[in-house]
């Protein structure tokens, strides 16, 4: 997959994170784990971890990122 075709399902999941829809989040979060190593994702990543309005957005991209096994899934 080429850079920028990266960046644009990067975009796309973000706006999806914005979503009011707690599967919405979930599936953002479960999805931008993925591409944990790209700065635009870490931040809403982290924001996801820490989802105020639902625990279960916290528990999926707790978990899509620890499945990762590696560095950009523990940060």
């Amino acid at each position: 997959m080429s850079n920028q075709a990266r960046a644009a399902v990067v975009a796309a999941l973000i706006e999806l994170a914005r979503s009011a829809d707690v599967r919405d989040r979930a599936d953002a979060g479960y999805g931008l784990a993925a591409f944990a190593e790209m700065p635009d994702a870490r931040a809403v990543l982290a924001s996801l971890v820490l989802d105020a309005e639902d625990t279960f957005v916290t528990l999926v991209t707790a978990e899509a990122l620890l499945r990762r096994k590696d560095v950009w899934g523990l940060r």
